[in-house]
């Protein structure tokens, strides 16, 4: 490896050589060919000619996500199958991965080259910026290797040797902003053609990408360590996504904090997790020097995994992590139960709750588990099966609303899937049995089915219950959520005392356990974990139960990491331990003060989900369950749905003394019960809260009948500020006469309920079906954007007489027109009235002669480009706009700039004021203004 600053342009254009030798041997498409073929690869992105040609030219080194898109537009247009498209999208990830090391390496040794020849330190610095470069590379394999395979219940327990990336495979989540006031706080994405802000859910990499510092907060299976090792993953291999691309220059470093149970990791430890093997190797000062460049992002994962007595202690080293190195970014993630929202806002962090999936996040699982498990097979009428057992339980997903609240997050929509495979489509009815049969399909049929020969240890089904049951029980009672592989053997060995088959050798127990039930794991070299937390739980709770152990839960019952056992011991409970645990809850919340409240909502939530239970018992539970009433936070709103109906009744009318959060809380309780009893509520709040409310109501549509929730309680808000749909929400939209905002997303059938939207200002379009069929714009829209492909016809058929905005970033279906030519073509009704327009048209494109014709009413315009050839090309612009008299601002957004930001930054434009900046997606914003 040496200095030399073409480096950086060899790596470029030994990637671009491949590219072209892969389009010859694809039979040599044209580039636009190539342009259009983008926009049909899976999971492609549209590539515009411009890009192609510095791709193909070796001028730049593209994204990954535009290079794979190239690679397999080749390959389409050769007519390759889908193994042809899997196989080339991995060589181009390899083949880019090395060319960016390659290209980073140029950067630093140009760096070094650039000191004084006299400087007697060069030869160190280049000697130095080459070891670290190569174990930068090292590293980021092992941290691949360790971190880029998901655990997919039904799927990885099945084949274990089935390597299931999670690069390729994750599925994205939803979050919301915590506050002490509200719920809700303004954390939607900016609808392309709006640039204002709305409060609700967003997609989790959006709501990461608003700050450096993040608390994540979750359910048992909500996803949270997943999410961590995806971000690891793609900042590894630049392939974030917008918005966070700017995270994929970051070097990340992994650690759960149940790997560290004694003593919090320093810097110099922060490899010992995902590549402990590569410590001793490390340059020294490698971590140090990483985190002081703030070129690092430190994930967290897990402060509910140390005991309740250490997280002060946490607070604190994080405290002081944040202090030392306050340029790196930091995602921190924990149990809601264990901490609150406002846990780490003195130190900066954004503070997210993730959200339950809804219908299409299930969906879309459902979608991306039987995929993966038909990769893993090699049956062609397995496969066939999978497929129809995909549709299947997708059906029932609709239908049978307790299902959707069953799979209501990842770890839970896996065990469906997993067991509607398993049981040919019947599924339990409650989460209790849904644990009851996974337990009973990995230590009993999945024995059975795999049928190994030759195992030296031979232990029954039973046995191997009782060890798991005693060895989760003994971890939850010392605050351990991983063992080691010797700590684990000296436990079995003092259970197998009590057993037929105490002459088994311990350890060979434990590895059996280990390899054999698919319920424990090996989180890392010499260490024991259950797959997931909650079987260890549910395992622990029959363990209870077991010892007659009700008195010891009682009293911890209120500490955190018990909260999950307590209920599922009352569920796995005989009617006397359960009434017994009930009744001595509520005992101990007469008498304890400090926990009165989570003792109640503890007892109520036994009661709720209890098979039976004593008369008297019920009707104390229920009187005590007025005393949460109105609910505080979701775990009392969940506490109180479980009681059914019955909690409907007990609701407070609304009132403008109830705080936001309890209101948040009453909402939540009728939206977890979810019979049509909820609505004439839910509308009495729509009717007295209205806006403040308005965007929680909307997020629990998809809970509720379509049609009937929209009639009486989305018509009852006297506006709807926005909304997003898809084909299967937009034909309820009739009766919405009170929307303002819309975002349609996917391609429909008919848009024609548009039509009736007298109210509605501003429609954005994304990915629509190219006819556009039955579109008719009212009278009142002011903003329209459309984004995706269309048919010319009937794109520059619409009719906006009365819109101000028109923002196209379209190709067309069927020719060759660019979305400036599509705008220009539309009816001089829609055109005239124009005053801001917005495009995705490359800036030599720009003719303001040729628009101020077509759009003389025109005030602002802007575009979104790939990239600008310079700055004259910028200046030849806004010398042709100064002639445009009415155009008084250009806004141009680009998503590579390559240095061109801070010569735009220092450049004079003659008539014309400029200011910068940095979109929260990683894209450049230059605004030009013309001078007065």
């Amino acid at each position: 490896m040496t200095g030399d600053p073409e480096g950086g342009q060899a790596s470029a254009g030994e990637f671009a050589a491949w590219l072209v030798e892969l389009k010859v041997r694809s039979g040599d498409p044209t580039l636009e060919q190539l342009t259009r073929l983008t926009d049909r690869v899976p999971r492609g992105v549209h590539v515009p000619k411009s890009t192609l040609g510095k791709a193909l030219q070796g001028r730049s080194l593209p994204s990954l996500d535009v290079a794979v898109a190239i690679a397999q537009a080749c390959v389409l247009h050769a007519h390759g199958t889908g193994d042809a498209m899997a196989a080339v999208r991995q060589e181009c990830k390899d083949r880019w991965t090395r060319a960016k090391l390659s290209e980073r390496v140029a950067r630093i040794s140009q760096s070094a080259s650039e000191q004084p020849l006299e400087d007697p330190h060069l030869a160190e610095i280049r000697r130095h910026s080459e070891v670290e470069e190569a174990f930068l590379a090292k590293y980021y394999r092992c941290m691949t290797a360790s971190l880029d395979r998901m655990e997919l219940f039904g799927v990885t327990l099945r084949r274990q040797d089935f390597s299931y990336r999670m690069s390729t495979s994750y599925v994205s989540l939803s979050a919301v902003h915590h506050s002490a006031t509200s719920r809700y706080r303004s954390l939607a994405p900016t609808p392309a053609a709006y640039e204002g802000n709305e409060s609700g859910p967003l997609r989790v990499e959006h709501a990461i990408a608003r700050s450096r510092r993040v608390l994540i907060r979750g359910d048992a299976g909500s996803g949270k360590t997943t999410l961590l090792k995806w971000i690891a993953v793609g900042a590894i291999h630049s392939v974030l996504p917008e918005p966070m691309t700017m995270w994929n220059r970051a070097v990340p470093f992994f650690l759960p904090l149940r790997h560290f149970p004694h003593e919090l990791p320093t810097p110099e430890q922060f490899l010992d997790y995902a590549a402990r093997t590569l410590t001793a190797a490390a340059p020294r000062g490698f971590v140090r020097s990483t985190l002081d460049s703030g070129n690092a992002i430190i994930l967290i994962d897990g402060v509910d995994e140390l005991p309740s007595g250490r997280r002060g202690e946490v607070r604190d080293w994080l405290r002081e992590l944040t202090h030392s190195y306050e340029k790196c970014r930091y995602v921190v993630t924990s149990r809601q139960a264990a901490i609150d929202g406002g846990w780490l806002i003195d130190a900066g962090f954004l503070s997210l709750e993730l959200m339950p999936m809804g219908p299409s996040d299930q969906n879309l699982f459902i979608s991306h588990w039987h995929g993966t498990m038909q990769s893993a097979s090699g049956d062609e009428q397995e496969r066939d099966r999978l497929r129809e057992h995909e549709r299947a339980l997708v059906r029932s997903m609709a239908e049978r609303r307790e299902l959707r609240r069953l799979g209501s997050n990842p770890l839970l929509c896996a065990l469906l899937c997993a067991l509607h495979w398993d049981r040919e489509m019947h599924l339990p009815h409650d989460r209790l049995k849904l644990f009851e049969a996974a337990l009973e399909m990995l230590l009993v049929r999945r024995d059975q089915q795999r049928n190994i020969a030759g195992d030296a240890v031979r232990l029954s089904t039973g046995v191997q219950e009782l060890i798991l049951r005693k060895l989760a029980y003994w971890m939850i009672r010392n605050d351990l959520t991983e063992v080691s592989l010797e700590q684990m053997a000296e436990r079995v060995g003092s259970y197998l005392a009590d057993t037929l088959v105490d002459t088994l050798d311990p350890t060979a127990v434990a590895q059996h356990l280990l390899v054999r039930t698919g319920l424990l794991r090996t989180p890392a070299v010499g260490r024991v974990d259950f797959v997931h937390r909650t079987f260890q739980e549910y395992l622990a709770a029959d363990q209870l139960l077991n010892d007659d152990d009700l008195n010891f839960l009682v009293k911890h019952a209120h500490e955190d990491q018990w909260h999950d056992v307590v209920v599922m011991t009352s569920g796995r409970a005989r009617d006397s331990e359960r009434n017994h645990l009930v009744r001595s809850l509520l005992k101990r919340a007469r008498k304890d003060k400090a926990q009165r409240v989570r003792l109640i909502v503890l007892a109520v939530d036994c009661a709720g989900n209890a098979p039976s239970l004593d008369n008297d018992l019920r009707r104390e539970t229920q009187r005590r369950a007025q005393e949460l009433i109105p609910p505080q936070d979701r775990k009392q709103a969940e506490a109180l749905a479980s009681l059914g109906e019955v909690a409907l009744d007990q609701m407070p009318s609304p009132a403008a003394e109830l705080r936001a959060t309890e209101v948040e809380a009453i909402l939540h309780t009728c939206q977890l019960v979810g019979s049509t009893a909820a609505l004439p509520l839910l509308a009495r709040y729509a009717r007295f809260f209205d806006q403040s409310i308005a965007r929680q109501l909307i997020d629990m549509w998809g809970d509720f009948d379509r049609g009937e929730y929209a009639r009486v309680v989305m018509s009852a808000l006297s506006e709807i500020t926005w909304l997003t749909v898809d084909a299967e929400l937009l034909p309820y939209l009739s009766c919405l006469t009170n929307l303002v905002r819309l975002r349609i997303d996917g391609p429909v059938a008919s848009y024609e309920p548009v039509k009736g939207l007298e109210s509605l200002r501003e429609l954005n379009i994304v990915k629509p079906a190219p006819e556009l069929s039955g579109l008719t714009i009212p009278s009142t829209l002011r903003i329209f954007s459309v984004i995706g492909r269309v048919q010319h016809q009937s794109f520059q058929g619409l009719l906006l007489p009365s819109v101000e905005f028109l923002q196209a970033e379209v190709r067309c279906a069927d020719c060759d027109l660019t979305s400036l030519q599509l705008m220009a073509g539309m009816p001089w009704e829609t055109r005239r009235d124009v005053a801001a327009m917005m495009t995705d048209c490359p800036v030599s494109d720009i003719d303001p002669e040729y628009l101020s014709a077509k759009f003389p009413a025109l005030r602002k315009l802007a575009t979104r480009t790939e990239y600008v050839a310079g700055i004259d090309q910028i200046a030849s612009v806004l010398k042709r706009l100064q002639a445009w008299k009415s155009v008084t601002t250009f806004q141009l957004d680009i998503t590579d700039a390559e240095g061109m930001g801070s010569q735009i930054a220092e450049s004079l434009f003659l008539h014309w004021q400029t200011t910068t900046g940095i979109l929260d997606d990683g894209r450049f914003r230059a605004t030009f203004t013309r001078s007065s």
